[in-house]
């Protein structure tokens, strides 16, 4: 990989998959963000913890409430497969 950093300008790109909105920095897309979990046939509670995130605040986010930038980024470099299960908490 020829460049691993990540820069401010990458946090606006898209994420394949269209699971990052074009026109926001850093907020997953609401219903691709659930397709993508759901796609993984994983729990709200699996899904979220993994990144540090309780069921209750992984829901809230599934249904329109702001991500916070630290989390879309874990959540970016998770679907892109920079890190994994075993990099992240959960």
């Amino acid at each position: 990989m020829a460049n691993d950093f990540v820069t401010e300008a990458s946090l606006r790109e898209p994420l394949a998959g269209t699971l990052m909105k074009p026109s926001a920095s850093l907020a997953p897309s609401v219903s691709d963000l659930k397709k993508y979990r759901i796609s993984r046939r994983e729990s709200q509670e699996k899904f979220w913890g993994r990144f540090g995130v309780t069921q209750s605040s992984g829901s809230r986010f599934e249904t329109g409430l702001a991500i916070p930038a630290p989390v879309a980024l874990l959540l970016k470099l998770y679907v892109n497969g920079k890190l994994n299960d075993g990099d992240l908490l959960g």
